[in-house]
């Protein structure tokens, strides 16, 4: 067969050309073609023996595309390789940039060099344009174009021209010139406005007076500007130590990793400069234009911080979003630029390395454990992540790590999804640093037969300081009392043999020359024993008093065993309403008039006087003895106001998990005051299955000690401990800082006799860090927090960071090496060997049961189904139903439907509409059930009387709202039409077992009695909130940051402000509550088989309860209602009420309706009136200005092309660079692209012929695309071979996030009802929209007129930019405000005798505005008003004002706005009227 040629194949082209293409016709051999007819694309490959320009190639596929009608030809040229030079370049860029590789501008200027096989292309731009093109793989292009028309193979590499600084300097000096001119504008502009400020006072007095610039740091910490070599491969730069000896090539060139720069040391602009460095942030930003994609990555060596920057095209984003990993470890080489805007230095790279870091590792033989751990669960006191923690643990060989935050369990879940992915090849001991009360305390020691009638010696000492154990004693002062008789006086100064501290004798006036001739203690003592004899001392907080005379008592070889007796507990359980308990408090409260306070022998006799008070007052109650006191104070014990210390307390197993959540419940709910409290009582009865530990400093044993109680009373302490705890000296720094200890070696002293007590009381003694944050560089995150709360101490040094086994042996190497083994790594490990591996959330799901769950739901749902549809059911009903039956059934979910039904009919029986969100739509059970008005069938017509129907099951139409109208064949009556396509398994997966999550929206008005039916399906105790936790967030992290550096006079870059702020975010602030989410307990369960319960925000006054647990750890366990306040329900309540019509009734298909989506005319006015080109304004997600937009550029004609713009408004990467670009490129129309997730899967199907399943898994890979990963290439194969098209593929790799068609659908179903509302009844339908959302209603401005609304809507839109968040409420009510006064309609003003609370209630034509649309007028205030008057007993402003509890504020403001026209101010009638 003849070879064809261009003309024997372009037969209607041959003909008509000339010249130069006539000759590429004529000369044109090797010619292959080939055609896409559906789609009428085609291309001619041919081979020419001499070269042609591109313009004259493509002037001709031009001529060509236009008589064959073609939507695009490309013609592939062939030239022989010897033609191939390098002045032809020009023309491979110009092919380059047809193919869509950036290539403009970056080639107007450019040399060439050819040698061996390799072309150098150079270019006069920086690295940065060169690193673009590099990621848009530009050269791999300009090669595959010379290879494709030579057939030569030639390796391509762009790079920057020798003269490109100067050629860029040049360009940047005539920018500058440019803006140094515009600035001498704006200067010299800022002068003429200053010039005016000073000339005016009140002007000069408004200028806020400047904070000074505060020094710029290139770090808070000491350094090196120099990087370390630590050995070979090893590196340490900044505070970290980066292992180097494993490259791995990211990106660029493979580099030698030497000569680092610190980051510290980064101070001015450079080339090729090599970092080391963590990544702790990366972000990503589209251009205005959305063709370019501008990445920051944050990097840190912990000691300083820096941003690396580029800018790619967007379709080189994905790629460059892998180059940089969160945590990881990189070289990077590139140049420091100066940013024009912030002048901060930043990096442009050019060559990425992956590295390693050489992190802190335990590299003992045996490891310890730790026991005492917080996370950042511990309200604003650390910063640990505990999954982090848990990972580290693992990594350093720890076989476990207890979780111990401050009162509360809200790690547990994080900790237990971490050692899960672990495979629990770590053990979680969970416990608790609880607030511990020993409710069973009492106010006397020993001496239970003393009785009040005996005497007893009242006494006070003076000190150096707190701590018996390292203060002195400088004073006693003592009375002898028997019934308030003072029978004998001691007072005698005591040389404490060191120096009084200035504020000692600030506090008691005893000065170093008062004392200096004064007895030691060890001559006092004996006599003041003496004095005494065998009574029972009294003292105020006599633990303190008596603590330092037994402290010395030991010391000089004293016995020393009186009973004692403490007045502060005992005026706590006497004088509970006294704020405090202090001397001068009681003094006051039993007059007894003044005393020199702080003087041991006054305030000897004033607590004999109170002491007395307080006797007497038993003996009148029939209470004579002191163990009859100490009886009755137990019975009556505040836990509230009692005393307080730190306990840890672990879980042993499950019995003691349960326990853990009963206390620390009731901790919450019955014992909270300023902490949550645990008391001895019920903690003895629920410590089954718990080990308790001693805790740190501010623990019972500590304290204990600290107050110099007796051996025998510490080891009693001990003994009702498992376990008792030593920690590293600079945990307890802090007390010889607040002068409760002289130096470190008293610190260890201390440690030392714990370890001494534990043998004595039998009782294991561990060592545990108390860590606050994992690393010691981590500690700069804790200051910031602590000073952002106002701790003056904030800034101290505290190394609370978690240790390995080597710097714990280290820290305790003082107790010698067998002891420092055993409290550091034998007896923690014992203590982690008792415990049993255990769950704080239980496997598997527990749903509540309810009697026949199953049956009634499929009974509802065929009921309905076979009313709807007829007896037998259609195939495609049928079998939908039944498939979705079978999934819910199988898998525990019939409850969820059933309850969910329970609940709307529950609301539907008040009169409110219940509406749906989610994916809750897709099932059609649900639809069935009455859950949801969506019905997900494929579209379909149904007859409502004899329940014919037709079902169109291919695609061919998107909503049966769409189908025309159509009469039934069988009975003529009018079809319903109905149906939207939405799968089955975008609700429950592919194999319908996942969990359902039934969203609905109820009105604002029932939604709390919804709460409460759930306790009445259930029972009490069964139903409670789902508890949410706040926690540290940017702006107030970075608040704190500001104030920390403030406070140090510094400043830092952004990159490091950044890295403050990073590493504070995360740590607990608070609780609350999910807005609508209810917890059902199974009847068969306790809510502490799941989760603790406590009041949001710690509230002890608040009646709501909340899960311990945040919702989100336990929504696949037990059920999670959502049930959500809307103002939709709310807003058809209304209409129904104002129309006296169903908002069921209202047509899904009214062509004026869907006309208002692009057009004002059917609500009668024009877009200049309203400022708007739709009528879409105060209808849900379809108002905003963005939406309006939208609908405008989409022109949406139908139910489905709405659908379409709900989902790609509320996706992400859908409508901007996406849809919209392919929209107005004219590729395809809004009824073609990609809206809702679920629409992937059916177009796929129906569209392309694709298997179901690999359908669904390319829907759900897209929908959950948020980092934007290649959509894989067998998936990508699949839809090619489907004949899917590359604009269609390309659309799915933008898309990072999509919306259910179901959710979707309810949304313009709501919008579809309102509209049609507001066209058919508009009054109605602005009184309904204003009674449920008054937001930004001013009363005030409305009943100023038309005119007057207009105005200060002008005003608000011209300062729009400038004005509050409250204003902007007021103008988008305005918005709508103006749309109903140019419809012709009017408002009628607040009249005291007309109007409803909060009701804009439709009068005659017009709108009575409601009391509390007033500005200052409350909702409560509004509904005493109304109700005064509807009791019919008001008849003046004096009555209104006495029987409707208004304040004169209010009544002014009636006044004010004309509402009390008519009313009379009293009752009382003047004679001379």
């Amino acid at each position: 067969m003849a070879e064809r040629s261009l003309s024997d194949i372009f037969k209607k082209v041959a003909p008509l050309v000339t010249g130069r293409h006539k000759e590429i016709f004529e000369k044109a051999t090797d010619v292959k073609v080939k055609i896409d007819r559906e789609h009428r694309i085609a291309e001619a490959s041919v081979s020419l023996p001499e070269l042609y320009k591109k313009r004259e190639i493509y002037s001709l596929e031009n001529i060509i595309k236009e008589k064959y009608e073609l939507k695009s030809i490309m013609i592939l040229t062939h030239y022989p390789a010897e033609l191939f030079s390098k002045d032809y370049m020009s023309e491979v860029f110009t092919e380059a940039a047809r193919v869509g590789v950036v290539i403009n501008g970056f080639f107007d200027k450019y040399d060439i060099e050819m040698t061996d096989g390799v072309m150098n292309v150079y270019i006069p731009f920086s690295h940065g344009g060169i690193t673009l093109l590099d990621l848009a793989k530009t050269a791999h292009v300009i090669e595959g174009i010379i290879s494709s028309e030579f057939g030569i193979g030639i390796k391509v590499e762009i790079k920057q021209s020798r003269d490109a600084e100067e050629q860029y300097a040049e360009f940047m000096a005539h920018q500058l010139e440019k803006l140094n001119s515009e600035a001498e504008n704006i200067v010299a502009e800022h002068a003429r406005l200053e010039e005016m400020a000073r000339n005016t006072e009140a002007a000069a007095q408004a200028i806020p007076e400047e904070k000074p610039v505060l020094p710029r740091v290139a770090s808070l910490f000491e350094g090196e500007e120099r990087a370390e070599v630590v050995e070979e491969g090893k590196i340490k730069s900044g505070r970290i130590v980066f292992n180097t000896s494993k490259p791995e090539l990211i990106y660029g060139e493979l580099f030698t990793i030497e000569n680092t720069t610190p980051l510290r040391a980064i101070k001015n602009t450079g080339k090729g400069v090599i970092i080391l460095c963590e990544v702790f942030d990366v972000q990503q930003k589209e251009t205005r234009k959305g063709d370019k994609v501008m990445f920051t990555v944050a990097v840190t060596d912990r000691e300083a911080s820096l941003y690396i920057r580029m800018t790619v095209p967007t379709e080189a984003a994905p790629e460059t979003e892998t180059l940089f990993s969160k945590g990881k470890q990189y070289a990077v080489r590139g140049n420091i630029k100066r940013d024009t805007y912030d002048n901060d230095l930043y990096m442009q790279y050019t060559d990425i390395i992956k590295i390693s870091e050489c992190a802190r590792m335990d590299n003992a033989p045996e490891k310890r454990v730790e026991l005492h751990l917080h996370t950042c669960m511990s309200a604003m006191d650390a910063t640990i992540k505990a999954d982090d923690i848990v990972k580290t643990a693992h990594k350093w060989g720890h076989k476990a790590i207890a979780i111990t935050d401050h009162g509360n369990l809200q790690s547990f879940p994080v900790a237990m999804l971490a050692a899960d992915a672990l495979n629990d090849e770590i053990k979680i001991l969970y416990g608790v640093e609880a607030y511990y009360v020993d409710d069973t305390s009492r106010a006397a020691y020993k001496g239970d037969d003393i009785t009040f009638d005996d005497e007893f010696c009242v006494f006070d000492i003076e000190t150096t300081g707190l701590s018996a154990a390292t203060c002195k004693i400088t004073e006693i002062g003592a009375v002898i009392m028997q019934n308030g008789e003072i029978k004998a006086k001691y007072n005698t100064f005591v040389n404490p043999g060191v120096p009084i501290p200035q504020n000692i004798t600030e506090l008691t006036g005893i000065t170093d020359e008062m004392v200096a001739d004064a007895r030691p203690i060890s001559e006092v003592l004996p006599e003041f024993l003496d004095f005494v004899g065998g009574r029972m001392l009294v003292a105020h907080n006599a633990s303190f008093d008596t603590g330092f005379i037994r402290f010395a008592a030991e010391e000089n070889g004293i016995k020393f065993d009186n009973p004692y007796l403490d007045t502060v507990a005992m005026s706590r359980n006497m004088n509970p309403d006294l704020k405090n308990h202090k001397l001068d408090t009681l003094a006051k409260s039993y007059k007894l008039g003044d005393f020199n306070h702080h003087r041991a022998s006054d305030d000897a006799e004033m607590l004999a006087a109170i002491f007395n008070c307080m006797a007497s007052r038993l003996k009148e109650e029939g209470i004579d003895t002191i163990s009859r006191m100490n009886f009755a104070m137990a019975e009556k014990s505040d836990v509230k106001k009692l005393k307080s210390y730190h306990q840890i307390i672990l879980v042993k197993n499950q019995t003691g998990m349960k326990n853990l959540y009963k206390l620390v419940s009731d901790s919450y709910l019955k014992y909270y005051y300023r902490h949550p409290r645990i008391p001895r009582t019920r903690l003895e009865e629920l410590r089954e299955g718990l080990i308790l530990g001693s805790a740190c400093e501010a623990g019972e044993l500590f304290t204990a000690m600290m107050e110099g109680k007796s051996e025998s009373d510490l080891i009693e302490i001990a003994q009702f401990y498992d376990y008792l705890e030593i920690q590293p000296i600079v945990n307890n720094s802090f007390m010889i800082a607040e002068g409760k200890v002289p130096d470190e070696e008293t610190l260890r002293n201390f440690n030392r006799r714990i370890v001494e007590l534990g043998r004595k009381a039998g009782r294991p003694v561990c060592a545990t860090c108390d860590a606050h944050y994992k690393n010691p560089e981590d500690e700069i995150y804790r200051r910031i927090i602590l000073t952002g709360l106002g701790f003056k101490d904030a800034d101290r040094e505290t190394k609370l960071f978690y240790r390995t086994t080597e710097e714990m042996l280290e820290e305790f190497s003082y107790l010698g090496e067998d002891v420092a083994r055993e409290v550091v790594i034998e007896n923690p490990n014992k203590i982690a060997d008792m415990i049993e591996t255990v769950r704080p959330i239980p496997k598997g799901n527990y749903p509540p049961h309810i009697d026949g769950a199953e049956e009634e739901l499929t009974e509802k749902c065929h009921s309905l189904a076979k009313q709807l549809y007829g007896d037998p059911l259609p195939e495609v009903v049928s079998a939908r139903l039944e498939r979705e039956l079978d999934s819910i059934i199988k898998n525990g979910f019939a409850i969820m439907y059933i309850i969910a039904r329970k609940l709307v009919e529950n609301s539907e029986s008040k009169g409110y509409q219940v509406g749906s969100r989610g994916s809750v739509g897709s099932s059609f059970a649900a639809t069935m059930a009455g859950i949801t008005r969506v019905n997900p069938l494929p579209p379909h017509y149904r007859c409502p009387k004899c329940a014919w129907s037709e079902f169109f099951t291919h695609g061919e139409v998107g909503s049966g709202f769409d189908l025309p109208p159509k009469n039934c064949p069988k009975c003529g009556t009018k079809c319903e039409q109905d149906g939207h396509d939405i799968p089955f398994e975008t609700f429950l997966g592919f194999k319908g077992d996942k969990t359902p999550d039934i969203d609905l929206n109820f009105s604002g008005d029932v939604q709390g009695d919804a709460h409460k039916f759930t306790e009445v399906l259930f029972g009490k105790g069964k139903a409670f909130k789902a508890g949410t936790i706040g926690t540290l967030a940017d702006k107030t992290a970075w608040g704190f940051a500001a104030k920390f550096l403030e406070g140090k006079g510094i400043s830092v870059n952004r990159a490091e402000m950044d890295r403050l702020v990073n590493g504070c975010l995360g740590t607990k602030r608070t609780t609350g509550q999910h807005p609508g989410g209810i917890i059902v307990v199974p009847r068969e369960y306790e809510i502490y088989d799941f989760s603790p319960v406590q009041h949001p925000a710690e509230d002890p006054n608040s009646d709501i309860i909340t899960t311990h647990f945040e919702f989100k750890y336990l929504h696949d366990t037990i059920l999670k209602l959502d049930i959500l306040g809307h103002d939709i329900p709310t807003k058809y309540k209304r209409l129904e009420e104002y129309s006296h019509t169903s908002v069921l009734d209202v047509p899904m298909s009214d062509p004026a309706v869907y006309k208002s989506f692009t057009s004002t005319e059917p609500i009668g006015v024009t877009p200049e009136q309203i400022d708007s080109k739709t009528a879409t304004l105060g209808l849900p997600e379809m108002g905003t200005k963005f939406i309006r937009g939208v609908l405008m550029e989409a022109q949406p004609k139908n139910f489905t092309d709405l659908l379409q713009i709900s989902g790609l408004t509320h996706g992400t990467g859908c409508w901007l660079g996406n849809a919209e670009e392919l929209i107005n490129d004219k590729i395809c129309t809004i009824s073609d692209v990609i809206g809702c997730r679920d629409d992937i899967m059916m177009t796929l199907i129906h569209k392309y012929g694709m298997e179901k399943s690999l359908s669904f898994k390319i829907m759900e890979f897209v929908r959950k695309n948020k980092k934007g990963l290649v959509i894989p290439k067998e998936m990508q194969d699949a839809m090619f071979e489907h004949g899917v098209p590359q604009w269609y593929v390309d659309s799915l790799q933008k898309i990072r996030y999509m919306f259910p068609k179901a959710h979707a659908a309810a949304y313009v179903i709501d919008a579809i009802r309102l509209m049609w509302y507001k066209i058919y009844y508009p009054v109605e339908f602005y009184a309904a929209y204003f009674t449920a959302a008054p937001d930004g209603f001013d009363g005030e401005i409305v009943m100023g007129g038309k005119n007057h609304c207009k105005e200060v809507l002008t005003d608000y839109n011209k300062r729009r930019n400038e004005i509050s968040a409250t204003e902007a409420e007021v103008a988008n009510a305005l918005m709508l405000i103006n749309e109903y006064y140019e419809r012709g309609f009017d408002f009628l003003p607040v009249d005291i005798y007309k109007s409803h609370a909060t009701k804009f209630v439709p009068e005659n034509g017009k709108i009575r505005l409601p009391f509390a649309c007033l500005p200052g007028l409350g909702g409560a205030a509004a509904e005493n008003i109304m109700n005064a008057m509807q009791s019919g007993s008001v008849f003046s402003v004096d009555e209104l004002k006495t029987k409707g509890k208004v304040s004169k504020s209010v009544l002014d403001l009636l006044e004010k706005n004309g509402a009390l026209r008519g009313m009379s101010k009293t009752n009382q009638i003047s004679m001379f009227m």
